[in-house]
């Protein structure tokens, strides 16, 4: 079997595909469209080779959009969809149905949670909507999805599931402010079990010493 993902060169959609395969220890193309930001703030970026592709039609069968991952000639598009494929092939959605459906059902929980924070990156008062986020909503949206974790550092079952990786990735990869993401889980020690067994996992610190240091 042979493997590309197919993303710019940051971390954005695809960094926890990128762990599933790290911590799976699986070979693939790490394939990375160069990507050069001219404005944050207005989304302006320069993104010559992906737009070319683009013009020529390569992409079409991930609807012009990355990242996808290419298996044995066959496309397959949608971040979130990779996620899972990646997590059925190399064991890692739990021993039965009802595993499965947990560990999906927490990955749903972490979509939720970034769909509320895309809200306060919009607000007004930026600063304000931010510390309210990390010190109570965060805190509070962690306190309840505790429930739902295991204790053994593990949150569904006794092996790493996807809900582990997403889990760490959302802590440890999706926020800016990394610190205050972190304190937000003191309240939360089945979830810090979690983090803290993946982050020693030495396949997860093979990745994080040689993975391309990027931005966001």
């Amino acid at each position: 079997m042979s493997m590309k993902l197919v993303y710019f060169n940051v971390r954005g959609l695809a960094e926890t595909s990128r762990m599933i395969l790290a911590v799976a220890k699986q070979e693939y193309e790490d394939y990375r469209y160069p990507l050069e930001v001219v404005d944050m703030a207005t989304h302006k970026m320069v993104k010559d080779e992906f737009d070319k592709d683009k013009a020529d039609g390569k992409l079409v069968k991930s609807l012009n959009k990355v990242p996808f991952l290419e298996v044995d000639g066959e496309i397959i598009p949608q971040s979130k969809t990779i996620e899972r494929f990646l997590a059925y092939r190399f064991d890692m959605m739990g021993s039965s149905d009802i595993e499965s459906a947990k560990i999906d059902s927490i990955c749903e929980c972490v979509r939720d949670f970034k769909d509320m924070y895309q809200k306060v990156r919009v607000s007004e008062d930026k600063e304000t909507a931010m510390n309210e986020w990390f010190t109570v909503t965060l805190v509070e949206r962690l306190t309840l999805l505790e429930n739902l974790l295991g204790n053994e550092g593990f949150s569904v079952g006794s092996s790493t599931s996807l809900s582990d990786i997403v889990l760490y990735s959302f802590i440890t990869n999706f926020f800016d402010n990394k610190e205050a993401s972190m304190n937000a889980t003191l309240a939360t020690p089945n979830l810090r079990k979690i983090i803290d067994r993946i982050h020693s996992l030495p396949e997860m610190i093979e990745w994080l010493e040689k993975c391309p240091k990027t931005n966001f």
